[in-house]
């Protein structure tokens, strides 16, 4: 069964927040004195939200008398006609930023409680009839992008054996994720491709992530005592060694020290729960695909757990959901300004709205307005939280109603929206796909065998829940591994000293890609019509190792696997390279294991010829003359040599004669 999430997260978007009306409302009269009242509330009444609370913008002035008399004071004289319970700034802590918070108005927001047996609409309707108010928002309610199906890990007969491993660390039931590294085993589908998985195998020998990049996960919680997770957790360092019940490092948060509960503070005063009912271990799910603890030896692997020498990015637990609870609009803003307050570049954000409640951008900006400018708080280049970036990045999952258009916010322009594929590279039954989606990453399907958790996603847990790892599904799951790959290449370009604007590093991201319309376009499903799946998974699957080559600046020959491919050297060393002498392709043993090449490329005539017998990714050297046919230097008049380092990535679908990127 699926839960809903009040998590109107409005999305990673850059453009100004309008002031007019939702847009639904633009056709209706609004010459009446009622119409013009109810033209400030925003939000559909007909879609799920809460009872009980409204959030209310006021205008500039009304904010300054709050300021110098009281929101009691002001709160009396405006909602005189509302018997409400409590009026309260819906931002409870003034955030670090508070130029930019207040510049983003997030300082007039309030939340209202009344009776939850008081319907909604009649209350937004005349706290709208004050002249004062400029917004009335409905607390809609969103959704997790999974099913929430759970399956417990249970070793599985007929898998790679330990002595067969391709991940190169010791967990060992990371023989079962064919999401990292997939081999072809038809153990995990009959349908199932070679290289139908994340990229990241030869991507982990140059990085395998930096603690200096937080992901915070706005989510369920995460078990910060998993003990595939414990090392991976952020840690304020102020609280860990502070007081119990103190707020020791004065950013208005007791007791944060792996994050903080924003869902239910007055009963949990902030501490990160998951021990209660209806928790499914969604939030630990996701944080384990993105950073669980490689090398351990214990449990699973992940996209950007380290090496096992205790590197590997940090998890910050920004928890919006707990149990069958959920988040309400004002929650979820406090969590992301929290994030970009205490240190996280990456926003990991697995749930939304669904595909049918929005229409269009200005749609979810206008009706989520608070939660738009809390995001547009967490990407202000002022508050970029880490060195290789401009400014802080935010990634969600597209949805799982199998819609032809994203959940927002995902959809938003700026929001980096992931679509879910099986271990065979084709569409996941329940995946959403065209407008608003932009790259495609293994979400698991279990329909592809009768043996249903061997398709699916495996992670870390909660044992209290369920088993301390389990299978699940959704583009929830294929979330995570972009943020993770996402991490992976700021902690890279951080290795490189190498810096990017937000616009630059998603670009890069969205453009490192493995193309599955291939797959689509020749596949069969007898579930789905893939026809209208092709060319609108987004730009293709993620590929860390071509991600991590556009951080370092290296082009890419993309060549396929078992066939003779000659590509062209004109794009690396200019439009007359077949009039340079060149010398040699220098290959290290390990990049021919890798590739599994047949021999040594040759050069002639400017191109190069290879063939790979593996999918996989490496460098090699390419050496040439420019001026003439011999090298300069002692009696000789001649050139100078040239040595460029090439990335060739060989895979199961590419160009007919290969090709650059």
């Amino acid at each position: 069964m699926r839960r809903s999430f009040n998590i109107l997260l409005a999305a990673v978007a850059v453009s100004m927040i309008s002031c007019t009306a939702e847009p639904t409302l633009s056709g209706e009269d609004h010459s009446s004195p009622e119409s013009v009242f109810m033209a400030k509330v925003v939000g559909d009444i007909a879609a799920e939200h809460k009872r009980g609370e409204l959030l209310v913008e006021l205008d500039a002035e009304t904010q300054k008398r709050i300021v110098s008399e009281g929101v009691a004071a002001v709160a009396r004289e405006l909602f005189s006609a509302v018997e409400y319970t409590s009026v309260e700034p819906a931002i409870r802590r003034l955030p670090k930023n508070d130029k930019v918070a207040k510049e983003l108005g997030l300082d007039r927001w309030y939340i209202v409680k009344f009776d939850d047996a008081v319907a909604v609409e009649g209350v937004a309707k005349s706290i709208a009839q004050s002249a004062a108010v400029a917004h009335v928002q409905f607390n809609a309610v969103p959704k997790l992008g999974s099913d929430l199906r759970v399956v417990p890990f249970e070793p599985m007969p007929g898998v790679l054996a330990e002595g067969d491993k391709v991940i190169p660390f010791s967990d060992p039931n990371n023989i079962y994720q064919w999401n990292l590294v997939n081999v072809g085993d038809k153990t995990f589908g009959a349908t199932v491709k070679e290289g139908a998985d994340v990229g990241v195998k030869d991507a982990w020998a140059l990085t395998a992530g930096s603690p200096d990049v937080v992901v915070a996960v706005c989510d369920a919680p995460i078990k910060y005592t998993h003990r595939d997770l414990a090392a991976a957790m952020w840690v304020n360092e102020a609280e860990k060694s502070g007081a119990e019940g103190v707020d020791d490092d004065g950013n208005g948060f007791v007791d944060d020290i792996h994050g903080y509960n924003f869902i239910n503070e007055y009963v949990s005063k902030g501490a990160i729960n998951w021990n209660v009912a209806g928790e499914t271990g969604h939030g630990t799910h996701v944080a384990g695909i993105v950073a669980a603890v490689n090398g351990n030896g214990i449990g699973v692997s992940s996209v950007a757990g380290g090496s096992g020498n205790g590197d590997g990015v940090r998890l910050m637990s920004c928890q919006i959901f707990e149990g069958e609870d959920t988040a309400g609009d004002r929650e979820v803003a406090e969590a992301l300004i929290y994030a970009a307050d205490n240190g996280a570049c990456i926003a990991q954000c697995s749930y939304g709205y669904n595909a049918s409640v929005y229409g269009s951008d200005n749609s979810y900006i206008n009706d989520a307005s608070l939660e738009y400018k809390a995001l547009k708080y967490f990407m202000n280049p002022e508050n970029a939280n880490h060195p290789a970036l401009e400014s802080n990045i935010a990634i969600y999952s597209a949805g799982n109603e199998a819609a032809s258009n994203s959940d927002y916010p995902g959809a938003l322009p700026i929001c980096v929206s992931v679509t879910a594929f099986g271990p065979d590279f084709l569409p996941a039954y329940y995946t959403n796909y065209g407008r608003g989606c932009n790259i495609a990453a293994p979400g698991g399907d279990y329909t592809l065998t009768s043996d249903p958790q061997r398709a699916m996603i495996l992670s870390t847990c909660i044992s209290e829940v369920a088993t301390e790892y389990a299978y699940m599904q959704g583009t929830s799951m294929a979330c995570p591994h972009v943020s993770g790959v996402a991490a992976l290449g700021v902690s890279y370009a951080g290795k490189l000293g190498k810096k990017f604007t937000a616009a630059e590093f998603t670009a890069m991201l969205l453009t490192s890609v493995n193309d599955i319309n291939y797959y689509i376009s020749t596949g069969y499903r007898p579930d789905i019509d893939l026809k209208g799946y092709n060319k609108r998974m987004g730009t293709g699957a993620i590929d860390a190792w071509k991600f991590l080559m556009q951080i370092e600046g290296t082009p890419s020959v993309m060549v396929r696997m078992g066939k003779p491919c000659k590509v062209s050297l004109e794009e690396y060393f200019g439009e007359s390279a077949d009039d340079i002498t060149y010398l040699k392709v220098e290959v290290s043993d390990e990049a021919k294991s890798t590739l599994g090449l047949t021999g040594t490329p040759k050069l002639s005539g400017g191109m190069m010829e290879i063939t790979t017998t593996k999918i996989g990714s490496a460098k090699v050297k390419v050496s040439a003359i420019a001026g003439g046919g011999q090298l300069g230097g002692g009696n000789n008049i001649g050139g100078t040599e040239i040595v460029r380092e090439v990335s060739i990535i060989s895979r199961g679908v590419c160009a007919e004669n290969g090709g650059w990127f």
